[in-house]
């Protein structure tokens, strides 16, 4: 998997750029660290490798970062797929929740290139040959509320 960040209008031979700037908080950083260290035997190594990659360029946040200004684990994000021209929302979580309904793994290729992205954002990234594209519309980060103690 290789990543560019590219005009779409670029055309002909494709120019590799930086790959666009990217934030994790701190608790990211930590869990998916630890999450690398024990990958399952059936990881996409190529992912694997550009989730590696991603994880150790960062910026990491040192205090408190807008719900709705990166991708963070536990995000839901609202991102264009250039490849199908379709809207997609989506959950980004750990592997073992990926079994959820709109929900991707970290550890899959779209999961690998949303972390860290913020609203505004495109990534290029080549997977198995094939050009892709796709461009960040909206973070989300919502709040869980339970109300405990309350009788009637």
């Amino acid at each position: 998997m290789t990543t560019q960040n590219r005009s779409p209008s670029a055309s002909g031979e494709a120019k590799t750029q930086q790959r666009p700037p990217i934030v994790l908080t701190t608790m990211d950083r930590e869990r998916l660290i630890a999450l690398m260290r024990n990958l399952p035997d059936s990881t996409n190594q190529e992912v694997a490798k550009f989730l590696r990659e991603e994880v150790e360029r960062a910026d990491i946040a040192t205090g408190d970062v807008a719900a709705n200004s990166v991708v963070r684990m536990g995000s839901d994000v609202k991102f264009i797929d250039h490849d199908d021209g379709r809207i997609h929302r989506a959950k980004l979580v750990f592997p073992e929740e990926a079994r959820e309904r709109r929900c991707i793994s970290v550890l899959s290729s779209v999961g690998s290139v949303l972390i860290g992205l913020g609203p505004g954002q495109s990534i290029w990234w080549t997977e198995l040959g094939r050009e892709r594209h796709l461009s960040v519309l909206e973070v989300y980060n919502e709040c869980r509320l339970t109300v405990t103690g309350l009788r009637r």
